[in-house]
Formats: structure tokens, C-alpha cells, sequence
């Protein structure tokens, strides 16, 4: 790509039936003006370039980082979901034994309690039945004395 310097450096062969030396040079110079104006909006669009490039590529990064995080934070959660059922169900295995082992406790203790009851009420009718049998015998002696 030419420069503007080499455009301003280039020397033409001089030839007796040529343009105006003044015209070409004044000309030139305008050519010069309007190439360098290009030449450093040019240089200019390719900064901005690179530095847009730079920041596309430095946000592509931070995406795939953020996907990263999404995608870890995911599977924590997945991973804490399966942890909570995990532990959910050896509670409820838990409360289910606790349970059991209760209601058989509940069962033992309400057997015990009420052969305990039985066996009072059998010693109830016992007594009851030596004192009729005390009483029967107070009154047979009783009706003997006579």
C-alpha cells in the first residue's frame, strides 16, 4: 500500500510536451492531503478494530466462565437435590423404625399392663371369695352357739 510520503517523494521524467509541472504538483498535493486523511482514518478504523476485537474476545471469555458457573452451580444443585432426598428417605426409614419399635413397645407395655389388671381382678374375686367364706363360717359359728 503506498504512504502518503511516497506519493509526496515520487519524481516524474520531465518531457517537453508534458503537463504543467505546477498543476501535477498542485495536484499531487491535494492527492497527498486527501491519501494521508485516508491513510490515518484508515489506521484509525484498524485501532478501533483490534481494540473491539480485543473486547469481543475478552466477552466470549467471560461467557464461557459464566457457562462454566451455570453449569457448576447446576450440578451443586443437582447434587444437593439428590443429597436431600437421600437423606429425606433415611428419615422417613428412620421415623418408620422408630415408629414400629413404638407401637411394639406400646403393645408389650399395654399387654403387661393389662395381664397386670387380670391378675389383680383374680385376686380381687379370691378375697372377696375367703371372706364370704370367713363370713360363712363367722355365721355357721355364730348360729352353732346357740
Amino acid at each position: 500500500m503506498l504512504r502518503p510520503i511516497d506519493i509526496q517523494n515520487k519524481e516524474f521524467e520531465k518531457k517537453i510536451k508534458g503537463y504543467s509541472c505546477d498543476e501535477v504538483d498542485d495536484f499531487l498535493d491535494v492527492v497527498i492531503q486527501d491519501y494521508e486523511l485516508l491513510f490515518k482514518e484508515n489506521q484509525t478504523l484498524k485501532d478501533k478494530l483490534g481494540l473491539l476485537t480485543e473486547t469481543v474476545e475478552r466477552y466470549r471469555q467471560m461467557e464461557s466462565t459464566m457457562q462454566k458457573s451455570i453449569d457448576m452451580a447446576r450440578q451443586a444443585a443437582e447434587d444437593a437435590k439428590r443429597n436431600a432426598e437421600t437423606e429425606a428417605n433415611a428419615i422417613i426409614s428412620k421415623a418408620k423404625l422408630d415408629a414400629s419399635y413404638l407401637a411394639r413397645h406400646i403393645d408389650e407395655e399395654h399387654t403387661k399392663r393389662h395381664n397386670q389388671m387380670l391378675a389383680l381382678q383374680n385376686e380381687i374375686e379370691q378375697y372377696k371369695l375367703r371372706m364370704k367364706t370367713q363370713c360363712a363360717n363367722m355365721i355357721s359359728m355364730i348360729d352353732n352357739m346357740e
